[in-house]
């Protein structure tokens, strides 16, 4: 459960020869799709507006077959929105994400996975409620996250100022407590929601049974190799994700060798 935003990127530096790509985004809503297309039964808690954008992220999910059941239209509000020129944000409005979610039970979910999209209140009350949480802080959470129950991710400046289990350091790589995996060093041009994706990686083998450094490594490898893309949205981005083998759940991320140019999102 997180945020569901309407992503605008603008790619280039000419105003006339820029590209605009517009998407479905949010940390929460990219991890919880991503995760679908690997596989997994997902229920994504998130609100959303009854505006134009809220609508058509409703409606191209749905035709993506993703289950948006979950997913609270509020009337009258707005979706949230995040624009970005290249690598920088410009601008975010939360919209109805700063509203505080109605849950159910969740006693039921093998795993949470939380971002700090959604209000601290909200997440204070999952981690007290619910076992198995994984919450990613994001860049937008400012509390303590020491008191709480459950697994705190986030990157290296998150993780200054607080508590967190497992850390991503970009190309260099992540730490979970003691075991420290290297990046392969090379910082590319578009790296917005390769957090997302090292994070979809994570969570998927976590129920598999691999050591921490195996689990590292799986969620950086696949970051770095999907980081290659560009002039795509996180969103079509976490596309180029490959189904699992059938043999052994294995995850294939697209070969380093394969052409990185956008097909579709």
């Amino acid at each position: 459960m997180g945020g569901t935003f309407w992503d605008i990127f603008i790619f280039g530096e000419n105003p006339h020869s820029s590209t605009i790509r517009e998407s479905p985004g949010g940390s929460g809503l990219n991890v919880a799709y991503g995760l679908f297309l690997l596989g997994h039964t997902v229920d994504f808690y998130s609100n959303i507006g009854d505006d134009w954008r809220g609508k058509q992220i409703v409606e191209l999910l749905e035709k993506a077959s993703f289950d948006t059941s979950h997913m609270s239209t509020i009337q009258g509000g707005k979706t949230g929105i995040f624009i970005a020129h290249n690598d920088k944000p410009l601008a975010v409005d939360p919209g109805v994400n700063r509203k505080e979610m109605k849950l159910p039970s969740l006693s039921e979910y093998d795993l949470v996975f939380v971002t700090g999209e959604i209000p601290e209140k909200t997440i204070r009350k999952i981690c007290e409620n619910t076992k198995n949480v994984i919450l990613d802080v994001g860049p937008g959470a400012r509390f303590d996250t020491s008191d709480l129950n459950a697994l705190v991710i986030g990157n290296e400046r998150e993780c200054s100022f607080r508590k967190c289990d497992v850390v991503k350091m970009g190309s260099k790589g992540a730490r979970w407590g003691e075991v420290y995996v290297p990046g392969n060093g090379i910082s590319y041009p578009h790296s917005i929601g390769l957090g997302d994706l090292f994070d979809i990686v994570f969570v998927h083998h976590l129920p598999l049974g691999k050591s921490k450094k195996e689990i590292l490594e799986e969620a950086v490898k696949c970051s770095q190799i999907l980081g290659q893309k560009e002039n795509v949205t996180p969103f079509e981005r976490i596309s180029f994700l490959e189904p699992l083998s059938t043999k052994d759940d294995t995850l294939e991320c697209p070969d380093e060798s394969k052409d990185a140019s956008h097909h579709g999102g």
